[in-house]
């Protein structure tokens, strides 16, 4: 059985290394299969769908089956939330966590070397403008910077919000969760137990403990952006079939306050999210 829905494409790549493009469910699909790892990315969102250092199992959970309607957002991987994150502060009709899901990216770069890949997209709406550079390897580091060309100052906000798979949800602890001597709401070491939906503004990293695959994974962010922690417990959300909640929880990266941040007219905002197993 595949431990990814997407593994089954590099069957059919016939050594087009390290690139290559497929169509599935009417998603453009770019394949990556380097010597350090293999990963999908869709040009839908610019979202990394698929990443598995050679060697390890899967770093990401995806759902096997996508909305028929080709602009609805893919469930799963790393959705780039932008340029907000969650609901719009002042439009209640704008779709949940902004337009980059939704829309076609345009990749600007792709290449390799002996220890990774890098490849750049970019989203251009209006007067907004959005870059995402990915670097893969051994490890994953993904960066994206914003910035707006409008006359006036903005509200925003933005974030990386990755479904990392675990082999088992009930075996999975988190470490890490103290915030510089403050009170987080959560102990040091979590247990998820139940849904959960909270945003984190610890400075160091975070540690995803999976006893169920015997691995640890390390999460950090640049220290101005929140940690998102997100898991909707026994609720049932779409794109999650029954029992799949099980093998996936969101810990993340946001540049974000309630009610938005305030970004000025060429100011440029960065966020940075870095995993790896250790």
């Amino acid at each position: 059985m595949l431990e990814h829905p997407l593994q089954r494409f590099f069957h059919s790549m016939r050594g087009k290394r390290p690139f290559d493009w497929v169509r599935f469910q009417r998603r453009d699909l770019l394949l990556i299969d380097h010597p350090q790892c293999q990963a999908v990315f869709s040009r839908q969102g610019a979202q990394l769908l698929h990443f598995q250092p050679r060697g390890a199992r899967p770093l990401l959970w995806c759902s096997s089956q996508w909305p028929s309607l080709s602009t609805a957002p893919i469930r799963g991987g790393i959705p780039v939330c932008w340029p907000w994150f969650g609901s719009h502060p002042v439009e209640a009709d704008w779709p949940q966590h902004g337009w980059a899901r939704q829309r076609e990216w345009r990749m600007l770069d792709a290449w390799a070397d002996d220890s990774k890949v890098v490849v750049s997209w970019q989203l251009d709406i209006e007067d907004w403008h959005v870059r995402l550079e990915a670097r893969l390897g051994q490890d994953l580091d993904i960066e994206l910077s914003s910035y707006h060309e409008d006359d006036s100052d903005c509200l925003f906000s933005f974030a990386l919000q990755p479904y990392w798979r675990v082999g088992s949800l009930r075996r999975s602890v988190v470490h890490g969760m103290e915030l510089d001597g403050k009170a987080s709401g959560l102990p040091n070491t979590w247990a998820p137990r139940g849904a959960v939906k909270q945003v984190l503004y610890n400075t160091g990293s975070l540690v995803l403990e999976d006893a169920g695959w015997q691995r640890r994974l390390r999460i950090d962010k640049n220290t101005s952006a929140g940690s998102v922690i997100w898991h909707p417990g026994s609720r049932a959300v779409e794109q999650v079939e029954p029992g799949e909640a099980e093998r996936f929880l969101c810990i993340g990266a946001a540049g974000y306050r309630a009610g938005g941040l305030i970004l000025a007219q060429g100011e440029r905002m960065l966020l940075n999210l870095r995993a790896g197993l250790i």
